[in-house]
C-alpha cells in the first residue's frame, strides 16, 4: 500500500472516512437488531404476566362482590322489607337489615356503601348514598341483570374525593305468592377501586411502563400514572389500540400500546410505554458495542498505520494520553497534554484539557452528592424500621381482638362480640390513615366507643347525633372527640344512677368554622371547679398549670392541640350547671376551607 503515500490528504481522509462509515454502520445495525429483540421480548413478557395477574385478581374480587350481592338480593328479610306496607313492621325489619348489611359490607374491604332501593319507594342504605343512585334504579328496575357494573359516579364528599364504582343487581321476589318472580327493587354496591385491584397488583415493575384499568366509558379505575380514579382518557385512539403492539401518538409522544379486554366489568386493561423508554436496557447493549468497537479499531489500525506519518503523527501522542486515562491511573488522570502543530490539533488539545478539568470538578461534586444521598438513605431506613416497630403492638392487639370476636361469635356471646368488634374498629382507626380525617370518620369511631360504654353501663344512657352534611365533610384531627365523649360518660353519668342522655351536635357556622357540641344531662361540674377549669383553658398552651381533676388533663390537651393546629380562635368552651349537665363546645377555625 505504498501508493497511499502519494495520495493527497483529502484522498487519504476519504479512505479513512469510508472505512469508518462501514464499520460504524455494521456496529449500529448489529446493536439495534439485538436491542430491538431484547426489549421487545422483555416488554411482551412483562405485560403478559402483569395483565394476567390483574385479570385474575379483578375476576376474583368481582366474584366476591357478586356473591355478596347475590346473598343480599335473595335474602328473605331483604325481599320482605321491600314489599312490606306496614310502617311499624317495616321499621322493625329496618333495624335488623341495617345490622345484616353492615355485616355483609365487612366481608369485602373497599365496599363503601350498600343501598337497597325498592320499586315502591322503600329504601335502606348504610351511609347515605341512596339519593345518588335513584336515576340508576329507574334504568335497571325492569332488568334481571346480576352483578352489573353500572359505572362511576362522584358522591360529593360522602365517600372521599375520588369517584366510586357502582355495581347493581335486580332483586326478584322468590317467595310464593302474587309477587313471585317479579322485580321488587335494586341492590347497589358503592365500591372503591381498591376493592377490584390493589396497588400491589398493578404496580409497575418496569420503568416507563404505564398500566391503566379502564371501564366501558374509558374512565380510569386504577393506573400506575398520576391519573386519578374517574379521569377520562381524552384524545386517545382506542380503535387503533385494539391491535397489539401498535404505536399510538398521544399527547405529542409515541407509545407502544397493548390492550386486553376485561369482560368482568366490560372494561379494558391498557399498557403503554413511550418508545424512547424502551431503550433503557442499553447498558448490556453498550457493553457489547464496546467489544465490537474494539474489534473495529483493530481493523482500522491497518489504514491508520499508513496515514499516521502524514497527518496523524500529533494524534499519536493524543491517543496515547487518552489511553492512559482510560486505564484509570489516578496520577496520569491529573496530567494535561500539550500538543504543538496545526491549528486543529491544538484546539483539540485545549478542549481536552478543559474537559478533564470539568470531569475533575463534576467527579468531586458527584462524590459529595452520593455521600449526602447515602446518608439520607440511611436515615430513611432507620425511620422505616422505627415505624415498623411502632406498628407491631397495635397490629398485634387488633388481630387479638379479631380473634376474640370470632370466639365470641362461636360461643354466642353477643355482648363480647359487640364490644371487641367496636374496640377492634377503634384500634384500626387509630393505627391506619392520615392524621386528619373527615368528621364523618371520627363520628364512626365515636359510635364504636359509645357502643362499648353503653354495654359497660348497661344502657344507662342514650345518645343522639345531629350533624349536618357540611360538618361531616370537615377535616379534623384524628381522635379529637374521644376525650370529650369519655369525659361526659365517666364524669357525667358514672356518679349517678339516673337515666342519662348524650347529644352530639355539629354544624358549620357563618364564618366557615366547625362547631361540635357534646351535651349531657349528668351530674355537672361544681362552680369552683368549673372556674378553675376555664382558667386553665384560657392559659397559653405552654402553661405549667396542674389540673385539679383527672378529667382536666384530656380537655386541656385537646384545647391546646386545637389552638396549636388551627390558631387561637379554635379550642374548647365549657358550660355546666351542677346536677343538671355539662356542654362542651369545640370550635375548629378553617384554614383554607373544610377540606384543607
Amino acid at each position: 500500500m505504498a501508493f497511499l503515500r502519494k495520495l493527497s490528504i483529502r484522498s487519504q481522509l476519504l479512505i479513512l472516512a469510508a472505512c469508518t462509515i462501514v464499520v460504524i454502520l455494521v456496529v449500529i445495525l448489529h446493536t439495534y437488531s439485538m436491542m430491538s429483540g431484547m426489549i421487545t421480548r422483555s416488554h411482551e413478557e412483562y405485560v403478559k404476566q402483569t395483565v394476567s395477574e390483574i385479570k385474575k385478581n379483578v375476576a376474583s374480587n368481582h366474584d366476591v362482590i357478586y356473591r355478596i350481592m347475590q346473598d343480599i338480593s335473595y335474602n328473605q328479610d331483604v325481599q320482605d322489607y321491600l314489599v312490606e306496607t306496614d310502617k311499624l313492621v317495616r321499621y322493625d325489619k329496618f333495624t335488623k337489615l341495617n345490622k345484616y348489611l353492615n355485616g355483609q359490607k365487612d366481608l369485602k374491604e373497599g365496599i363503601e356503601d350498600i343501598i337497597i332501593s325498592g320499586n315502591n319507594g322503600t329504601w335502606i342504605d348504610l351511609y347515605g348514598g341512596n339519593r345518588y343512585v335513584v336515576p340508576l334504579r329507574k334504568q335497571l328496575a325492569n332488568s334481571k341483570v346480576n352483578g352489573y357494573y353500572a359505572g362511576m359516579q362522584q358522591f360529593d364528599a360522602l365517600y372521599g374525593p375520588d369517584k366510586k364504582l357502582i355495581f347493581a343487581t335486580s332483586i326478584t321476589y322468590s317467595q310464593q305468592g302474587a309477587l313471585f318472580n317479579r322485580n321488587v327493587g335494586t341492590a347497589f354496591f358503592i365500591v372503591d377501586a381498591a376493592a377490584l385491584v390493589s396497588e400491589q397488583d398493578y404496580s409497575s415493575k418496569e420503568t416507563g411502563t404505564q398500566l391503566y384499568l379502564l371501564d366501558r366509558s374509558h374512565q380510569v379505575i386504577a393506573s400506575t400514572s398520576s391519573m386519578t380514579t374517574g379521569s377520562d382518557f381524552k384524545g386517545f385512539d382506542f380503535g387503533a389500540a385494539n391491535v397489539s403492539n401498535r404505536v399510538i401518538h398521544w399527547k405529542n409522544r409515541s407509545y407502544v400500546v397493548e390492550t386486553e379486554p376485561l369482560p368482568d366489568i366490560d372494561g379494558t386493561i391498557l399498557s403503554m410505554v413511550p418508545e424512547n423508554e424502551l431503550f433503557r436496557e442499553l447498558l448490556d447493549i453498550r457493553r457489547q458495542e464496546l467489544i465490537i468497537l474494539g474489534i473495529a479499531l483493530l481493523v482500522l489500525a491497518i489504514p491508520f498505520m499508513f496515514i499516521i506519518n502524514n497527518i496523524l503523527r500529533p494524534l499519536k501522542r493524543l491517543i496515547f494520553f487518552i489511553t492512559s486515562i482510560r486505564r484509570g491511573d489516578p496520577l496520569k488522570f491529573k496530567k494535561r497534554i500539550a500538543l504543538h502543530g496545526y491549528m486543529e490539533i491544538s484546539i483539540v488539545a485545549t478542549e481536552l484539557n478543559s474537559m478533564l478539568d470539568e470531569i475533575d470538578r463534576l467527579t468531586l461534586s458527584l462524590l459529595d452528592t452520593n455521600t449526602r444521598l447515602y446518608g439520607i438513605e440511611l436515615e430513611k431506613k432507620k425511620s422505616e424500621l422505627a415505624f415498623l416497630r411502632s406498628q407491631i403492638n397495635p397490629h398485634f392487639l387488633y388481630n387479638t381482638l379479631e380473634a376474640i370476636t370470632g370466639i365470641a361469635v362461636v360461643e354466642g356471646q353477643d355482648r363480647i362480640k359487640s364490644m371487641t368488634r367496636a374496640l377492634s374498629s377503634i384500634f384500626r382507626y387509630s393505627v391506619k390513615g392520615a392524621s386528619e380525617v373527615p368528621l364523618s370518620e371520627e363520628i364512626r369511631m365515636i359510635e364504636s366507643f359509645i357502643r362499648i360504654q353503653q354495654i359497660r353501663f348497661a344502657d344507662r344512657f342514650s345518645v343522639r347525633y345531629e350533624l349536618t352534611e357540611q360538618a361531616l365533610a370537615y377535616r379534623v384531627p384524628k381522635m379529637i372527640l374521644q376525650p370529650l365523649v369519655e369525659n361526659a360518660i365517666y364524669h357525667g353519668f358514672e356518679p349517678t344512677l339516673r337515666q342519662g342522655e348524650l347529644w352530639i351536635r355539629g354544624f358549620v357556622d357563618a364564618d366557615g368554622s366547625l362547631v361540635v357540641r357534646i351535651e349531657d344531662n349528668g351530674t355537672g361540674i361544681q362552680p369552683n371547679v368549673l372556674e378553675e377549669l376555664k382558667g386553665m383553658l384560657a392559659a397559653a398552651p405552654s402553661g405549667m398549670h396542674v389540673p385539679a381533676e383527672q378529667r382536666s388533663i384530656g380537655l386541656v390537651n385537646v384545647h391546646n392541640r386545637l389552638r396549636l393546629m388551627f390558631g387561637a380562635e379554635s379550642g374548647l368552651r365549657i358550660e355546666s350547671t351542677a346536677d343538671e349537665g355539662t356542654t362542651i363546645e369545640m370550635t375548629v377555625h378553617e384554614r383554607s376551607g373544610p377540606d384543607a
